[in-house]
């Protein structure tokens, strides 16, 4: 009885050891668990900070022409994508009757400039010989109302031929500037009212966008200061520009400030009514330390002021480098952030390989391999 006893707590202990020696090689495997990373060698770069705005692009002219008279449209000259110059007709209103009026007020004027004439050369007779008393008062007095008259209906006729012009000219929609037809708002032999849209036109060649400024970054705008200019609907092109007029009152309503930024290399590609984005530089830093944004990993803290009894925030970045085949964390200071990328001011070294994928997993002192 005895001998199976002793049997049987054999087998016991030998089971309990397998079982120490099993979690024993589990727990070794664990610790050599190697984490596949890739890393980013640190070199010296160059880093430009930006203020990032947004806008919709304007044409610098950009004019719409409207109708000035109810009547129908007898001829359209041009569509939409077309260049047009300065005065060009763009469309002309059925005009044969106010054609006639200019003819009969031209007319008309002609005949009141030779009454003028007439009268004049006759009053300035009339005047020598009444200074010679050669005539009456009443002859005199005849002469100088007749004169008079001619003069009003000289007025009176060249009033009239200028109505009628304008009213001429009124009837014929042309272009103001050089530039393109952005949109044609109607059709020929349509009959269209007084102000209503006949056409859009647009100088392309000096685009430009009006932005809001947040009036803590006011300090950061100047006149002529450059800006890189991206169209999302443009994409893998940059457009350069610079800022042309400040206003110098905010919004009190949005705090905000209205900038003017014109764009100096735009091309046939850019649209009046574009959304772009506008990249302001404010800062750079020569041969800094830089890093992918992704490569941080961030920690905040909340800390009890002791003078004020306030809570303060501190915010606490950490990196992943390796060294001699394991990963190992550090604290670092940031300084200038850009287009994903940031400066290190603070913790970390040129030639440091800094891991930028992986490092959301691996554990300080852990072993990695570094991949391609």
């Amino acid at each position: 009885m005895k001998t199976k006893l002793k049997i049987v707590i054999s087998f016991l202990l030998t089971i309990f050891l397998l079982v120490l020696l099993s979690c024993g090689s589990e727990t070794e495997k664990q610790e050599e668990v190697v984490v596949p990373v890739k890393v980013y060698n640190v070199q010296p770069e160059s880093l430009i900070q930006y203020l990032k705005l947004t806008g919709t692009i304007t044409a610098g002219k950009d004019q719409i022409l409207y109708s000035k008279m109810y009547e129908r449209i007898e001829k359209l000259y041009v569509k939409a994508g077309d260049r047009v110059s300065t005065n060009q007709t763009i469309a002309r209103q059925y005009n044969a009757s106010l054609s006639q009026g200019v003819e009969v007020a031209k007319a008309n004027l002609n005949n009141a400039e030779t009454q003028y004439e007439l009268a004049k050369q006759n009053f300035q007779r009339m005047e020598r010989l009444f200074e010679q008393r050669a005539i009456s008062t009443q002859q005199f007095d005849q002469a100088s109302a007749q004169f008079k008259a001619a003069g009003t209906g000289l007025e009176v006729a060249r009033a009239q031929y200028h109505q009628s012009l304008e009213n001429y000219q009124n009837s014929i929609i042309k272009s103001p500037f050089s530039g393109v037809v952005a949109a044609v708002f109607i059709e020929q032999n349509q009959t269209v009212s007084t102000g209503q849209k006949i056409a859009q036109i647009i100088d392309p060649s000096t685009m430009k966008s009006k932005i809001k400024v947040a009036s803590r970054d006011i300090s950061l705008i100047k006149i002529g200061k450059e800006v890189e200019v991206s169209i999302p609907s443009i994409p893998n092109k940059k457009y350069n520009g610079n800022i042309k007029t400040i206003d110098q009152a905010v919004d009190p309503v949005s705090k905000t400030l209205e900038i003017e930024v014109v764009i100096t290399d735009a091309d046939d590609n850019i649209k009046s009514g574009m959304y772009a984005e506008y990249m302001i530089p404010i800062n750079s830093v020569e041969r800094a330390k830089v890093v992918p944004e992704t490569a941080l990993l961030s920690q905040t803290e909340v800390q009890i002021n002791r003078e004020t009894g306030t809570q303060e925030t501190l915010k606490r970045y950490f990196l992943f480098v390796v060294e001699n085949g394991k990963a190992k964390m550090k604290e670092v200071q940031v300084g200038l952030i850009s287009n994903n990328r940031v400066e290190i001011t603070e913790g970390l070294n040129f030639n440091d390989k800094v891991i930028v994928v992986g490092n959301n997993i691996v554990q300080d002192n852990q072993k990695v391999n570094i991949i391609d």
